[in-house]
């Protein structure tokens, strides 16, 4: 609510006419709310590296669409939800996942407008999410106490692929976005968190 508040206050309420890669950033972007909600869902996962993640994402669709009015609006409702949680020692629910993800999907896809790899690009900023969202169907290995950091830094390779080596080549193809895949596929095959 507090992004499309903002949204509307500045004039950024604006969203891309249908087309076949907003479709594909509209789905990476549910896949994103689906694998972030389930990631918050996790007891052993801590609120902090999700909220992290959603900053460096926030940075990412501002580094890889034409138009970065949208991210600087989203990134600055996320800085000021992550301090405002921090401050109150309260944490994010999992719907706040679906959430943070939907607010990323409309900056990449609001600021991509004419520039179909730049939807696709900007959508993949979300990172590792989407590809937690469909963790269940592959078989996982487990990892110990630097959990938070490996999904992390995981995270922020994704983002920059998403963001530069997708979202500002005019012509990056299908081929870039499967090695954008299947990265984030191996990262959330190898991870599995412990209670």
């Amino acid at each position: 609510m507090a992004v499309l508040a903002a949204a509307r206050l500045s004039n950024r309420s604006d969203w891309p006419p249908w087309a076949a890669m907003v479709a594909v950033g509209a789905l990476v972007t549910m896949l994103a709310g689906a694998g972030t909600a389930r990631l918050l869902a996790d007891p052993a996962v801590h609120w902090g590296w999700v909220a992290a993640g959603a900053l460096i994402s926030a940075g990412g669709v501002w580094a890889g669409v034409p138009e970065t009015g949208p991210a600087v609006v989203v990134g600055g409702v996320f800085a000021g939800l992550v301090t405002a949680a921090a401050l109150t020692r309260a944490s994010w629910a999992p719907s706040a996942g679906v959430g943070v993800a939907a607010a990323l999907g409309w900056a990449a896809l609001s600021g991509a407008v004419g520039r179909p790899w730049a939807s696709v690009g900007g959508a993949l900023c979300t990172g590792m999410a989407p590809w937690l969202a469909i963790r269940p169907l592959l078989p996982t290995l487990s990892w110990s106490r630097s959990a938070g950091l490996w999904l992390l830094g995981g995270h922020i390779v994704l983002v920059v692929l998403g963001a530069r080596w997708i979202g500002v080549v005019p012509h990056a193809g299908w081929p870039r976005v499967a090695v954008v895949a299947l990265a984030g596929l191996a990262v959330a095959r190898a991870t599995r968190p412990r209670a």
